[in-house]
């Protein structure tokens, strides 16, 4: 593999070689994740020239597409809670680690949360720097947990 084509034509059989079977809509998620890394390195094909080839061996592209599956998943379902569940935010005003959100009738300790899905000012952060929106938080939950929300 030394041209940038041979390079391309590896990770695209890298790409196109992973596939996973699951329930729900993740084969969705998994062929827009495979688009989106087309497009990628398709449009960062001169990047590849610089590129060794043991380290595109070495690479796992199948990780990389699974793992942007997951986080097109997440914003799936994060927006189906936003647009669908009844939120209210507690606040504590001079306690924000404190802070709860109530989705339907089941509340969450959510430390630091503070906004829905407005994103954050700088005079908030100024005020506290941990401080985040739902969105985000519920980002960095497990997509069971985030299911778990939805259903219920």
């Amino acid at each position: 593999m030394n041209t940038i084509s041979e390079k391309l034509d590896y990770i695209n059989k890298e790409i196109k070689n992973t596939n996973v079977s699951l329930l729900g809509d993740f084969d969705t998620h998994l062929n827009n994740a495979k688009k989106i890394k087309y497009k990628f390195y398709s449009s960062n094909r001169n990047k590849l020239k610089s590129i060794d080839s043991k380290i595109l061996l070495k690479h796992n592209f199948q990780a990389e597409i699974l793992s942007l599956a997951e986080l097109l998943e997440k914003k799936v379902v994060i927006n189906k809670i936003i647009s669908t569940k009844k939120i209210k935010i507690e606040k504590h005003q001079f306690a924000p680690e404190l802070n709860k959100v109530t989705i339907n009738k089941n509340t969450i300790d959510s430390p630091y949360v503070i906004n829905i899905d407005e994103s954050i000012t700088t005079y908030q952060k100024l005020e506290n720097h941990n401080s985040i929106n739902l969105i985000t938080f519920l980002s960095s939950k497990s997509i069971s947990y985030l299911n778990n929300i939805l259903i219920s």
